[in-house]
């Protein structure tokens, strides 16, 4: 079944490719999977990811020095494949089975091997450095990244599977996390109970997994992950899985007192997310609904007598922002953050940002066939609330609440959607979740 959604993939690949050779100008592209970096003054090697743009096309992430060259007359890319004899190393990744016969494939020993087979007609080289040393203006040259980011937004059946996939590996490792918590392990010992559970490396994660215990759920990014165990009170996980080349991104906040305030405002900010995410669809705007999403963490705050006053005020004078200061979400792909969400058009025109919220990651609307994350998020964060005792609303502010709540850091719930073409909408995460439960 995925070697054909693989094949239909790559033929649509194709057909979207060709449109943009004819776009731009351009007789050939060649995207570079990336090179080996080394860490400096050291013979050690860091961590090596394919870029995007290569891993849509051949899910090689573990392989450098690779290219995809896509002619605007030829129906078949031909991958060349980098294969040197070495016995320090392992053998380099492959293939899946099946998906070889989408391309023609060429193994070479230098660059220097194929660099006029790559070079030979207008080449629009795309990759990290300029292995091939053409033209600074056509290495990774703005009109073409334009062209493929704004179709990367819609994703295909292939696509929405790996995504799919990814949560399902996903889903089994946040439980195993969760238990590790409530078993009190320290942040170090839940990330690998989690990085266990769905039998990965850490190298291998779409990004580094967060694992705040109490106070540490109100940073939001937490990867400095302490040794140390604490007393439990709070647990916020945020981690994926990555297939073939695309991302799952999830979390998930538990509380270690099932009967405690803290445990009813995780459950309410359940619900209100699961609203939010019915919110999606064609042509919705994600501006509209990150400003529904302050609305509702207002709404939640004063449901537990934080605020004393209307939701409608909370948000017009940024208090909300203030305990909720990130966006909704974001698009998902290959990315984890993925391309294209602030294009208005293929040329690469820019979708104004917000006034208010200037540092949105989505910025235009929804399209068919969307991946999107819905993580709406509230937190204690002591550098923003410093600044409310300190401001003209601090007496509409309870902060005995506020005291009460602020060893538990923080709460962020997110699920992974994918709008599709007859606008219905696909919870990826929360069918993983009922899968196993």
């Amino acid at each position: 079944m995925l070697v054909e959604l693989y094949r239909q993939h790559i033929d649509e690949k194709i057909t979207r490719f060709q449109r943009i050779l004819e776009a731009t100008g351009y007789q050939t592209i060649v995207i570079g999977s990336g090179e080996i970096k080394m860490q400096f003054q050291d013979d050690m090697a860091y961590s090596f990811k394919a870029n995007c743009y290569f891993r849509e096309w051949a899910p090689l992430a573990t392989r450098a020095g690779c290219y995809l060259k896509l002619n605007a007359d030829t129906s078949k890319p031909t991958l060349f494949l980098l294969t040197v004899e070495d016995i320090w190393h392992t053998e380099p990744e492959s293939l899946p089975a099946g998906f070889d016969q989408a391309f023609e494939i060429i193994e070479y020993a230098s660059i220097d091997e194929i660099k006029t087979h790559l070079t030979d007609t207008a080449t629009a080289f795309i990759n990290e450095v300029n292995t091939l040393e053409v033209a600074p203006g056509d290495w990774n040259n703005q009109a073409v990244l334009n062209q493929i980011d704004y179709q990367r937004r819609g994703k295909t059946a292939y696509e929405h599977d790996c995504v799919r996939q990814a949560n399902r590996l996903a889903v089994p490792a946040h439980r195993a996390a969760q238990k590790a918590f409530m078993a009190g392990a320290s942040e170090v010992q839940i990330a690998a109970a989690y990085l266990a559970a769905c039998d990965c490396r850490e190298s291998e994660m779409p990004y580094g997994i967060i694992a705040g215990v109490n106070e540490h759920a109100a940073v939001l990014h937490h990867h400095n992950l302490f040794k140390q165990p604490q007393t439990p009170r709070s647990f916020l996980i945020d981690a994926g899985v990555e297939v073939n080349g695309y991302a799952s991104d999830i979390t998930r906040t538990y509380a270690y007192d099932s009967g405690s305030d803290f445990a009813a405002m995780i459950q309410l900010l359940d619900q209100k997310q699961l609203e939010l995410c019915a919110e999606g669809g064609i042509d919705k705007s994600p501006l509209d609904i990150h400003v529904l999403s302050q609305h509702k963490i207002a709404e939640v705050l004063i449901d537990f007598d934080v605020l004393n006053m209307s939701a409608e005020e909370a948000v017009t004078n940024d208090i909300t922002g203030c305990f909720y200061p990130h966006g909704l979400g974001h698009h998902l792909g290959s990315n984890v953050h993925d391309k294209g969400a602030q294009l208005a058009n293929a040329q690469g025109d820019i979708i104004p940002p917000s006034e208010k919220y200037p540092k949105l990651r989505s910025g235009s609307p929804m399209v068919a066939n969307q991946i999107h994350t819905v993580e709406p998020g509230l937190y204690f964060i002591p550098a923003y609330l410093d600044k409310l005792k300190t401001g003209d609303y601090a007496r509409l502010i309870n902060w005995t609440r506020v005291d009460e709540f602020l060893p538990y850091g923080g709460i962020r719930i997110e699920d992974n959607i994918i709008v599709h073409a007859d606008n219905t909408l696909e919870n990826l995460t929360r069918e993983a979740f009922a899968a196993i439960n």
